[in-house]
């Protein structure tokens, strides 16, 4: 069992050396934000590094052996996207135009990830390409702000909400810039407490 001692740190308390990492994938689309990219990621390294732990294991899916963000950097990818994987959360990272989107075989991906029960969220963009999949129908949830009047129009049964994150059950969606790094502090705050997460937030 893992503790945060009183240094806000976090502790193995019950000697066993079985530990089972939450496994995070993630899913950046061509021309994604590299902004919003990084404050997806460092918040999950710094916490692994700060717990001197592997509390998350980070899995980068893509067709394609690199994917090329909005600017120079090339992101490569683990795995390609098929079939089932053992994930507890897949984070779909878009930027550009994401209504362009027509990847048909991701799409289903998708579907078939939510079917196995596998937490599914988007960031920035990639919010409006959860709901071309039919993933956010009835759901609480945001997006980018320069995509929510046309989420709204395309696809109206989407609650759309004007927030930096909204968690719906099974969903988490967030905005574009910075706002994934409130996500991320709220992923943390809820598995391992609130202390913990400060302490992430400001390394």
């Amino acid at each position: 069992m893992l503790e945060l001692d009183r240094n806000l740190r976090i502790q193995d308390v019950s000697g066993s050396t079985e530990f089972s990492s939450f496994r995070v994938g993630i899913l950046p689309v061509p021309g994604f934000a590299l902004m919003s990219y990084a404050c997806t990621v460092e918040p999950l390294r710094a916490a692994n590094l700060l717990s001197d732990s592997k509390l998350y294991e980070v899995i980068h899916f893509s067709s394609d052996a690199q994917v090329p963000s909005s600017g120079a950097a090339l992101i490569e990818s683990t795995c390609r996207p098929r079939g089932v994987q053992d994930l507890d959360l897949l984070l779909v990272v878009a930027g550009g135009d994401p209504f362009a989107f027509d990847d048909a075989d991701i799409l289903e991906w998708l579907r078939l990830l939510d079917t196995q029960g596998v937490r599914i969220g988007g960031v920035s963009g990639g919010s409006v390409i959860l709901a071309m999949a039919g993933l956010m129908d009835g759901r609480r949830m945001t997006v980018h702000w320069e995509h929510a009047a046309a989420l709204s129009e395309i696809h109206p049964d989407c609650l759309i909400e004007r927030r930096l994150y909204v968690m719906d059950r099974d969903r988490v969606t967030c905005g574009g810039g910075t706002a994934p790094l409130d996500l991320m502090h709220a992923l943390i705050s809820s598995q391992w407490g609130g202390g913990f997460a400060r302490l992430v937030s400001d390394w």
